[in-house]
Formats: C-alpha cells, sequence, structure tokens
C-alpha cells in the first residue's frame, strides 16, 4: 500500500464548480484533507470515512471521520509498533455491528483494534503467526457468517501461501488452511467471485515497473481455494463486475510507463470473468491516451442501471498536460459514449488512483481523486472529493447508516391494499457491494446486481402478487457472499392489520428495520387471554397513544430524522402484559 500524504489547499482548486453535460452528468469537486483509499463508515452516520498510514506523527495510523454534514474531523491517530504500515483488512470481526480494522506492519504481528458506534477504535489483540503479514484481505470464505483473514507475505523467501484464519464470534481467530501461491503473484489480495458460483474468491496482484503479475485462487467455501495459472500482463487491473452478470471482471489500463520512456494507450482492457474459470479479453477505445496506469474506476454515474468507466487521460498521446478525468457512459448493448472531461488537472500534477465511495447518505456513487505531484516538488499530494450531483434514476432507497444491514424504504407496511407491491431497498456490507434479493413464498422473484458500488447495493422492484398472505425474506450480499437478510409477512388485498390468532401483538407499521418519512404510521393489533383493557405505543421511551376497549391502535406520529424505537402493548383486564419492539429510521 503506497504512503498517502495529507493535502494543503490549492487556491486554484477553490474555485471549482459543478461540471454539468446533457446526459445528466454532474460532479461538484471539494479539496479534502487526510482522506485516502480505504474506507468504510466507522461511526454509524451513513457517509464513508478514511484510514489512512499517514497524517500523524507517531507510527501508526489515522482514522479521519465524516461529520455526517459533508466535511470532516482532524485525524485520530493510533499507534502500531514499528515504522511501516504495510495494509488493512476491515471487517466486523466481533459481530457487534460496529467496524473493526486490522493492521499488519510487515512483522509476523497483526494489530486488531475494535471498533464502536461512535467510531472510536480500541487495541483489542495483538496477534503473532509463524509468517510476517504483509497482504491482508477480510472475507467470510467459509460461509459461517463470520468474518475470516486472509494474508500473504511478499518478501520472504520461505512462505509463498495464501494464509487463512477463521474468524471465531468473540472476534478471535481459528488457524486454517494454506494454499500454495505463485512467488510472483504474491502482495495486494483482493476479494471478488470471478466464476459466479456463489463462493469467495481471492486475486493475488504484484505490481513493479513494467507491469503486473496476477492470480485468482477459486474458493470452495471451506477456506481452501484451487489456484489458476498466473498471468503476467503490462496493464494495471482493478477488480469490478464491470457487465453486471454477478461475475467479477479485470478492468484497467497499461502500466508500462517507466521501461524505455512512457508508452500511451489509448484502449482500456478487460478481462471478463466466467463460469469456466477463464477469462475473456475485452477492449474500449478511448478518444485520447492514457499513461503510468492510473486505475480504472467502475460504476453507474448517471443512474440509468448500466456501469460506466472513470479514466484518467492525458490531453493527447504524447502526455501533454492537464490531464483530465473523464467518464465514459455505458450503453445496454455493451458499448460505450465518447469521454466527458469531469475534471482538468493543472499543468504539473499526474492525477492518479480515483477511488469510488459514499461521501453522503444518497444512492449516487462519488469518488475521491488523488493527485500525485512531480519528483521535483515537495509539495503533499492534494485530494479532490468528488460528490455526485447528476438527475438520473439512481436507487430511491438509501443504504443504512450502519456498516451492515438493510434497509427497506418501501413497503412501509406488513399490509398492502392491492397489487403490484413497490419493493425499494438498500444494503450495507462488509465486503463491496455485489447484489440485493427478494424471495416471497420460497421464489426468488429478482436479483439486482448492477445497482452497487463500495459497500452498497440497492433494489427497485414491483410484483404481482395475488390477495392473501405471503412470506417476505430480503437478501444482500457482498462479493464474499455473506448473507444479510430479514423477513416479514405481506398481506396483500386487505386494509386491516390482522390480531394474531394466539396471545400477542402483530405490528403491521413500521416493519422493522424500515426507513419511513415523517409522519410515521405507527400501526399494530393485538390478542389477549381475558377481556383486553387498552394498548399502548412508546417511542424512544415515551408513551404516544393508547386505545382502550379494543385491539387495534393505529395513529400518525411526527419524528425527527434518526432511528427510532417502538414499544407496542396490549393489556388484559387482570393486568397483563405482552409486548414487540420494531425499530424504523427517518431520513
Amino acid at each position: 500500500m503506497s504512503r498517502i500524504n495529507s493535502c494543503f489547499l490549492l487556491l486554484a482548486l477553490l474555485s471549482m464548480t459543478p461540471v454539468t453535460f446533457s446526459q445528466a452528468v454532474s460532479f461538484s469537486p471539494s479539496v479534502v484533507q487526510n482522506l485516502s483509499q480505504v474506507h468504510a463508515d466507522f461511526n454509524s452516520d451513513g457517509e464513508e470515512d478514511f484510514i489512512s498510514s499517514a497524517g500523524c506523527s507517531t507510527n501508526g495510523f489515522s482514522l479521519v471521520l465524516s461529520n455526517g454534514n459533508g466535511t470532516y474531523a482532524p485525524p485520530v491517530c493510533y499507534a502500531v509498533p514499528g515504522n511501516t504500515i504495510y495494509a488493512f483488512a476491515i471487517g466486523d470481526f466481533n459481530n457487534d455491528g460496529n467496524t473493526d480494522v486490522i493492521v499488519s506492519n510487515g512483522t509476523n504481528h497483526f494489530y486488531q483494534f475494535l471498533g464502536s458506534a461512535s467510531g472510536k477504535l480500541h487495541l483489542q489483540a495483538d496477534y503473532v503467526t509463524q509468517f510476517t503479514i504483509e497482504g491482508l484481505a477480510a472475507a467470510d470464505v467459509n460461509h459461517d457468517g463470520r468474518i475470516d483473514l486472509l494474508f500473504n507475505c511478499y518478501t520472504c523467501s520461505n512462505d509463498t501461501n495464501l494464509h487463512v484464519w477463521f474468524g471465531n464470534q468473540d472476534g478471535g481467530f481459528t488457524i486454517g488452511p494454506s494454499t500454495p501461491m505463485s512467488p510472483t503473484a504474491l502482495g495486494y489480495l483482493s476479494v471478488g467471485d470471478f466464476d459466479g458460483d456463489g463462493k469467495a474468491d481471492i486475486l493475488g496482484r504484484s505490481c513493479f515497473e513494467g507491469g503486473c503479475t496476477y492470480q485468482v485462487l477459486y474458493g470452495d467455501s471451506t477456506g481452501h481455494f484451487q489456484a489458476a495459472a498466473p498471468f503476467s500482463d503490462t496493464v494495471g487491473y482493478t477488480s469490478y463486475d464491470l457487465n453486471g452478470d454477478g461475475k467479477m471482471d479485470l478492468v484497467g489500463v497499461p502500466y508500462n510507463s517507466y521501461v524505455g520512456g512512457v508508452t500511451y494507450s489509448n484502449q482500456v482492457k478487460v478481462l471478463y470473468g466466467s463460469a469456466t474459470r477463464t477469462f475473456g479479453a475485452g477492449t474500449i477505445t478511448l478518444k485520447n491516451c492514457t499513461d503510468s496506469g492510473v486505475p480504472i474506476a467502475v460504476s453507474d454515474f448517471n443512474g440509468d442501471g448500466v456501469n460506466d468507466i472513470l479514466v484518467v487521460e492525458a490531453s493527447d498521446c504524447k502526455g501533454t498536460k492537464p490531464e483530465t478525468v473523464n467518464v465514459l457512459l455505458g450503453n445496454a448493448d455493451g458499448t460505450y459514449q465518447a469521454e466527458q472531461v469531469i475534471y482538468n488537472g493543472t499543468d504539473t500534477e499526474l492525477l492518479t488512483q480515483p477511488t469510488v465511495l459514499r461521501a453522503n447518505r444518497d444512492t449516487k456513487p462519488d469518488f475521491l481523486l488523488l493527485e500525485q505531484q512531480p519528483s521535483t516538488t515537495s509539495q503533499p499530494n492534494p485530494q479532490i472529493l468528488f460528490e455526485n450531483t447528476s438527475s438520473g434514476n439512481f436507487p430511491a432507497c438509501s443504504a443504512p447508516n450502519h456498516y451492515t444491514g438493510i434497509t427497506l424504504c418501501a413497503p412501509n407496511s406488513t399490509v398492502a391494499a392491492g397489487s403490484p407491491v413497490t419493493f425499494s431497498i438498500g444494503a450495507s456490507n462488509q465486503t463491496a457491494g455485489r447484489k440485493v434479493e427478494v424471495w416471497i413464498d420460497g421464489k426468488k422473484m429478482s436479483e439486482e446486481l448492477k445497482h452497487a458500488f463500495s459497500y452498497y447495493s440497492f433494489l427497485d422492484a414491483s410484483y404481482s402478487l395475488a390477495a392473501g398472505t405471503h412470506n417476505v425474506t430480503v437478501y444482500s450480499a457482498g462479493w464474499d457472499n455473506l448473507l444479510e437478510k430479514f423477513s416479514f409477512p405481506l398481506t396483500v388485498g386487505s386494509s386491516t392489520c390482522a390480531p394474531p390468532s394466539s396471545s400477542g401483538l402483530n405490528v403491521c407499521s413500521p416493519i422493522s428495520n424500515s426507513s419511513d418519512d415523517s409522519p410515521v404510521t405507527a400501526w399494530a393489533s393485538g390478542t389477549v387471554t381475558g377481556t383486553i383493557a387498552r394498548m399502548e405505543v412508546w417511542v424512544d421511551g415515551v408513551k404516544d397513544d393508547s386505545t382502550y376497549g379494543v385491539n387495534t391502535l393505529k395513529t400518525s406520529l411526527s419524528l425527527q430524522p434518526g432511528t427510532h424505537r417502538f414499544d407496542y402493548y396490549i393489556v388484559n383486564t387482570a393486568g397483563t402484559k405482552w409486548e414487540k419492539t420494531v425499530y424504523a429510521y427517518v431520513p
């Protein structure tokens, strides 16, 4: 992992204004400080935070938290022994719903920092292995619902293995199997599913002057891997599902700028993943040329359900400055439109490392750009955050303001008056977002693979359903296929909240985990033994409404934004009480 320096405010960048095109692509750029490529939501505010090996004077790493309003707090520093941070792995290792981080420092130790809802980390453990740890990744590779740790060493002559440590429920680890890797592919590790079988695969990548070596290790859901033959290329590939088929692809541009002078290319190279565990090659022609193997970024930037390509190009194929950041909008037939310039660099800086992320709480992919200063200057590298202001058909339901989970924006009640029924879902996962599925009565109704970026994935759909009660389950998964899910009953063709057949409560609204605009409908019915006395609904510990002598309560509540707790009670005349609790979010 390259060391990322903090930036300073450049007067020329302060005048930047949103760039807009007729095809509804626009971004609002702003200068930021201390951000990096490693990101996740550490403080449960719905905006991603940043981990960096820079920004602190002491040995260790910095965590930059979002303030929830588009700005960022100063770096908080955490000490780690040694002089160099080699890699980070992010996951919820102790299953408490908060984001944790593991750090390697190029020794046989790795350091586990557990997270909290406030974003504060604490050093939980210092683990010692038999091997030096440099490359790190986190994924559920044995499908037990717990995040595992994977690591290798690219400077070790006596260890060329991919090592797996299985995660335990309490945050600890059990040593798992090891898989031999090609020595030339040891290094950076990333998670994907290159053959689309639902089992986590690992990509090993090692780049030096002149090119990179890659090796895919295909997982079997037990922690073992089948290592494919390594291959070398003068292309710096990054993993994305470019064509939205549920199989991870490799997308990049040539990386041979240091050999015999700069070589420019007017093509984006693609290796498409397939069920046969082979890659199909493709090319996308550019108007101008790229240089230096600057990584490609992929996402649906204009909200049309087709992935687009973000690429850095020189002004011509001779390296003339300034370099530009361009978007190639994807078409439904797999072709791409001509580049649209999103940002012009300066005459002296080299644009590099675009990273797609969630900088705010909407459903539009944003990106962070690092600018590399020439070696002749000592100035720090600038950073620019591009917030997406496009007005396309983006997903309707924002992802949860938590590291993992599912938010249901529609339906917002377990009772639907008629068919079709609209579903709108946002989800967040521990690895890069891959899909959302809706199953009704044991049948998969649809699977959305194309609306995903960073850790997030989304689904909007309508289903024609027969009158009656149906069992609904919503699933979401990242690229390791660790499933998030929740279930609820849905009664179609009714306007009443039916009481349960035995003593207890049936809450029809809000649905637990749902996102509901204020005012929120609180709706429940109940059944008691004996004679009913009253029903009550309490919100955040305060009683909001009561009914007497009837077994149904329905009221409209004006609530402030945030997550709220709804406690429903039904009481009989003998004083026996039944209760049920749900949580819902007001955006």
